[in-house]
């Protein structure tokens, strides 16, 4: 039996959910690792991160599915997929798809100022390494000059 439109469609919103969720744990543990100054626990998380992203971009080649069902050829980020859609599933379908949507931008959003937040963290601890390296490499030539007076 085939699977009807708007399961589907429930069934890729449920699983970019999933995936934005998972995303947003592993930011959550990155601005951790960054606290703790923990390099390896937070190249880990990176990687993890990265898979992520990667079941996301298959996941939304898999819209494109969906537009065919729908017998067009724009993608999701147009308005006429989600208009398509909203003809196709009819308005309670629709709207039950819209507030999930309207989930997963949520999520996007706060995932992103976390994100933001983290990067900002990291960059702090870059200029704080950078200053030590200096430091170092500065007490390196003053033992060299020191050695050269001897």
């Amino acid at each position: 039996m085939p699977v009807k439109l708007e399961d589907l469609v429930a069934g890729l919103l449920r699983q970019e959910l999933d995936l934005y969720r998972l995303l947003r744990s592993r930011i959550d543990a990155e601005l951790e690792a960054i606290d703790c100054d923990d390099m390896d626990l937070l190249m880990s998380i990176l990687q993890e991160k990265q898979s992520i992203i990667s079941r996301q971009e298959l996941l939304m080649e898999r819209w494109g599915d969906v537009s065919s069902e729908l017998g067009i050829s724009e993608g999701r980020d147009e308005p006429v997929f989600w208009k398509a859609l909203a003809s196709a599933v009819g308005e309670r379908g629709y709207e039950g798809l819209i507030s999930r949507v309207r989930e997963i931008q949520d999520l996007v959003s706060a995932s992103i100022d976390f994100e933001n937040v983290a990067q900002e963290k990291m960059a702090g601890k870059l200029g704080e390494l950078r200053s030590r390296m200096s430091r170092v490499a500065n007490g390196k030539k003053a033992v060299r000059g020191y050695m050269g007076s001897i």
